[in-house]
């Protein structure tokens, strides 16, 4: 693919900070009148479409990246607190590693004295309960 003109690479730059065509028309120098016409153009051209989805190709590789860095870091903290036996702070380096790859939210550890802790939904639910019989009266 052949470079773009410098005016429509600061649109695609503008674009994946801001997610919004006409915003990103106005950063990459079009007259506020013309923004949101020029934006949409623009989303259809295919050099653009493709720039786009490569910039947020290198972005999401750079985020993995910089989650790997983060996820390794939180293993050594891990480590070393396993080691010194400070399991709270081991307990929440796992927690953050959790956070981090996806796993979804663990669960919440007992509230400390006095404190409520928010459940999840599902538990806020009421049990269902036994349908009634007439039991022969009537």
């Amino acid at each position: 693919m052949g470079r773009l003109k410098p005016r429509h690479e600061r649109f695609c730059r503008a674009f994946i900070e801001t997610a919004n065509a006409s915003v990103a028309a106005k950063v990459a120098g079009y007259t506020p009148a013309s923004a949101r016409n020029a934006g949409y153009r623009l989303l259809r051209h295919p050099r653009i479409a493709a720039r786009i989805a490569e910039i947020q190709r290198e972005t999401s590789e750079a985020h993995c990246r910089n989650v790997d860095v983060l996820l390794g870091k939180l293993e050594t903290i891990y480590r070393r607190a396993v080691d010194d036996r400070h399991f709270a702070a081991a307990a929440r380096a796992v927690e953050l590693q959790a956070k981090l790859s996806g796993v979804g939210p663990l669960p919440t550890r007992p509230p400390a004295r006095g404190r409520a802790v928010a459940l999840p939904a599902e538990d806020l639910k009421a049990p269902a309960l036994p349908a009634k019989t007439n039991g022969g009266a009537g």
